[in-house]
């Protein structure tokens, strides 16, 4: 038995979970190791320690087990032989929803602590008692799937060939590769120019999913939803080098980039692969148009990025121009020339605009958004919140 039939099936148990799947040897050794989720650094069990501790309690060959660390996160594993002993572990996941805000609180997370859990919950797996109990099966069938690899008989059914050639009559008309790769490059400067503008329109005309120039039919030619991924792979890195570019704050840069990096990979259908492109698109122009600083100042750049990552914190404007090496009463005068806000109005605006965000996307209490956007009263934000929209946080929810 090799170690590729092993990173076979490994592959094959993950595809059925969509898990993390990690095998080690009785050495503790990495055999196979595949994420698509990661445990944020602050969190118990980060960095493979949940996998090392899960590991160490395996102690019996041919044994089912469950693993529970202490902030919910499970994970399933069986232990068992093929010519020497091996462990798979597969998780984590969640079989409820956790309270964010109580978390946050009992664990005294900041804000980006915070964000990162919010973000990392909305990622991972709710997986119930029943279908725990199916992966758990799987687990316990891996020697069978590691020695049983049939392929299938293909049976092809007889196609009209002028149906096919009237589907390529399209690429006809660029019948030179070098053309077609010019042409490819062209379209995607004008497309990253676009995005660099946030004109969502042109972004999308150009490098929507019925551009057949970058369907790259000929990659991955029977495997269409492994194309698309990749394609939106390729896609997400180049918006995020656009978001570089336009000083974007590298936080929000990265959460975004990692969101749809997960996104991308949980798709299980063309369709919806093709809506999350349209979406990663009209996000990154959303995201350039409203956090760039490319006509900042350095100082007013570093400024407004330490905002960004504080702004549900009391700001010392001491404190801030001690950190720019400049004085307060400069700082705020230039801070004002260049924004067209003072400081505090400016952290409030990103406050009010996170508020929103949570207000029409996450079910939350109002007294939980308060305290996420840094007002420990909840009454008075939601003063604030009226003076700036003319709407109270629960009339916001309903529009």
């Amino acid at each position: 038995m090799n170690q590729m039939d092993i990173f076979s099936a490994s592959f094959k148990i993950h595809h059925l979970t969509n898990l993390n799947t990690y095998i080690l040897d009785r050495n503790g050794e990495f055999v196979f190791h595949h994420e698509i989720i990661s445990i944020p650094a602050f969190m118990p069990g980060s960095k493979d320690e949940d996998i090392f501790n899960f590991y160490n309690e395996m102690t019996q060959n041919n044994q089912l087990y469950i693993f529970t660390n202490e902030w919910g996160l499970y994970y399933l594993g069986y232990s068992f032989s093929l010519e020497a002993d091996y462990s798979i572990m597969i998780g984590p996941y969640l079989q409820l929803t956790p309270n964010l805000h109580h978390l946050a609180k009992t664990y005294q997370l900041n804000h980006n602590n915070s964000e990162d859990l919010s973000i990392f919950c909305n990622q991972i797996q709710l997986v119930g008692a029943e279908k725990a109990l199916s992966f758990a099966s799987l687990l316990q069938l891996f020697n069978i799937i590691v020695e049983k690899d049939v392929l299938p008989k293909q049976i092809e059914q007889n196609k009209d060939h002028a149906e096919s050639n009237s589907s390529n009559q399209q690429y006809n008309i660029i019948e030179d590769v070098g053309n077609i790769v010019d042409l490819r490059y062209k379209i995607e400067a004008d497309f990253l120019h676009a995005v660099e503008l946030g004109d969502k329109t042109k972004a999308l005309e150009l490098f929507g999913p019925d551009n057949l120039l970058f369907s790259f039919s000929e990659r991955f030619p029977n495997q269409p939803l492994r194309r698309l991924k990749n394609l939106i792979i390729v896609i997400n890195t180049l918006l995020r080098t656009v978001a570089v570019k336009m000083k974007v704050p590298p936080i929000l840069i990265h959460r975004t980039s990692e969101k749809f990096a997960v996104q991308i990979e949980n798709k299980t259908r063309l369709i919806e692969l093709r809506q999350l492109q349209n979406e990663m698109i009209e996000e990154y122009c959303e995201l350039v148009v409203t956090n760039s600083f490319v006509h900042y100042s350095k100082i007013i750049q570093e400024v407004i990025a330490y905002i960004m990552t504080n702004y549900n914190k009391r700001i010392d404007i001491n404190e801030l121009a001690s950190l720019n090496f400049t004085h307060p009463s400069h700082l705020s005068r230039k801070f004002k020339q260049e924004t067209n806000l003072t400081i505090t109005a400016y952290q409030q605006q990103i406050r009010m605009r996170q508020a929103k965000y949570l207000l029409k996307n996450e079910s939350l209490p109002i007294e939980e958004i308060a305290w996420r956007v840094g007002y420990e009263d909840s009454s008075y934000f939601s003063r604030v919140f009226k003076q700036e929209t003319g709407y109270t946080p629960s009339q916001f929810r309903t529009i």
